[in-house]
C-alpha cells in the first residue's frame, strides 16, 4: 500500500506601498512505509523552506518605483547597503502623503531636529529613509515624534512621584 505525502510551504512578505510578495511550493511524494512519514515530512519541510527562502529574496517590480528596477530584498542586516539613501537631495519625492510630509517638516522646524537625525531614526525604525517612508511608516514616525516631543504644561510631569498639584 502506497502512502501519499503532500507538503506545502508558503511565505508572504509585506513590501513598501502596501504591496506584498508571496511564494509557495507544493510537493507530492509516495512512501511505502508508514513508519517513515515523520522523517520524510521533516526532510520535505526543510527542503521546501530553503527553496522558498532562496527564491523570495528578489521581489521584482515594486509599485511607485519610477525606474522599474529590480530591488534586492533586504532583511535589515547591518551589511546591507541602504537603498536610495541621499538625505542631501532636497528635491527627491516623498512616499508619504503631503499632509504627513508637512507635519514632519513642521515638527522638525519646531523642535530643531536635523534632517539627517530624523532620516537615521527612520532607517533604524522602519528600514527606509525619511523620504522613502510609506503612509503607514510615516504615521508611526509622527506618533513617535509626538511621544518624544510632547509638551507638558508648566509645573506638570508624568514622571512617577512627580508633584501633580493639590493633595496626594
Amino acid at each position: 500500500m502506497a502512502i501519499t505525502l503532500e507538503a506545502n510551504y508558503s511565505k508572504k512578505l509585506g513590501l513598501p506601498q502596501y504591496s506584498s510578495h508571496q511564494y509557495s511550493i507544493t510537493v507530492r511524494t509516495e512512501l511505502s512505509d508508514l513508519s517513515k512519514v515523520e522523517a520524510a515530512s521533516a526532510h520535505l519541510y526543510h527542503q521546501l523552506q530553503d527553496a522558498v527562502d532562496k527564491e523570495i529574496q528578489n521581489p521584482g517590480f515594486l509599485p511607485g518605483d519610477e525606474q522599474s528596477r529590480v530591488v534586492p530584498f533586504d532583511r535589515g542586516g547591518a551589511g546591507a547597503p541602504p537603498v536610495g539613501r541621499n538625505p542631501a537631495n532636497p528635491v527627491a519625492a516623498w512616499n508619504c502623503s503631503e499632509k504627513q510630509r508637512g507635519l514632519i517638516e513642521t515638527l522638525m522646524a519646531e523642535h530643531k531636529i536635523p534632517f539627517a537625525e530624523l532620516d537615521e531614526l527612520a532607517h533604524h525604525r522602519f528600514n527606509a529613509g525619511l523620504k522613502q517612508l510609506n503612509k503607514m511608516s510615516a504615521s508611526g514616525l509622527i506618533d513617535e515624534l509626538f511621544d518624544t516631543y510632547r509638551k507638558q504644561p508648566k509645573g506638570r510631569s508624568n514622571a512617577p512621584g512627580a508633584y501633580q498639584g493639590g493633595r496626594r
